[in-house]
């Protein structure tokens, strides 16, 4: 199975929807969606995901399913002056200002990260549920092949729930996901379940934040989210 993790076009956060160069970028998404091939739609109940996700599900006539877990974090933590922010924009020089680095067994005892434990086992619940019903059933780091599946299936949703989850799927600390990596605005990060066996599936992201299709329509790429918080 392949996931195709995308972010929403570029956010009209006041307005709860997406900007009008944020339409342009859905649309631009939707062709290169209906060229790659998509088999089933999952979405955010957010506006700015759904909105951004209309396009593909119009143009490759699919019904689109809606997760509500996948839906953006409510997350926050103290910003460089103490103000409130998204969580998963701490600024990388405070997660690498001490060592060693919050890997696996360290992070959960580190403030703030130690505020948002029970929420990151929530996601991966709920991960592991949606993937059981796809064919893979988690046993620790690795998914037992129930059934193999060859589908490939787009999810519409945000820049922090989407870091998150990639971090669960790959087996990396959140902490180091947040900071080391970023998703523009109607970005595609591509996941394949390889099976080298017939018992075991692996997730291997084979693209992070991919924007070729707003290369190929002449469209910038948007920043939004990348200094200042993003919701």
């Amino acid at each position: 199975m392949k996931i195709y993790l995308i972010r929403h076009a570029e956010p009209d956060y006041p307005n709860h929807t997406i900007t009008a160069a944020g339409h342009s970028e859905a649309r631009a998404l939707a062709a290169f969606l209906k060229r790659t091939g998509v088999d089933r739609i999952y979405c955010s109940p957010i506006n700015r995901a759904v909105h951004t996700m209309q396009y593909t599900a119009d143009m490759l006539g699919i019904e689109p399913t809606f997760e509500p877990w996948t839906r953006e974090l409510d997350w926050q933590a103290p910003d460089d002056r103490g103000r409130p922010a998204a969580a998963w924009n701490i600024p990388g020089e405070t997660v690498r200002a001490g060592r060693p680095y919050p890997d696996h067994d360290r992070w959960p005892s580190r403030a703030p990260y130690s505020d948002f434990i029970a929420r990151y086992e929530t996601i991966k619940t709920n991960s592991d549920e949606f993937l059981r019903r796809h064919g893979y059933d988690r046993e620790d780091g690795r998914y037992r092949i129930v059934k193999s599946n060859k589908e490939s299936i787009a999810v519409f949703c945000h820049l922090g729930f989407g870091l998150t989850w990639l971090s669960h799927l790959l087996e990396l600390p959140f902490p180091l996901v947040w900071s080391g990596f970023w998703l523009p605005p109607s970005s595609v990060t591509t996941v394949l379940f390889e099976e080298r066996s017939e018992h075991w599936a692996v997730p291997r992201c084979l693209g992070l934040g991919q924007v070729a299709h707003l290369h190929l329509e002449g469209l910038p790429v948007s920043t939004a989210g990348l200094l200042a918080g993003d919701k």
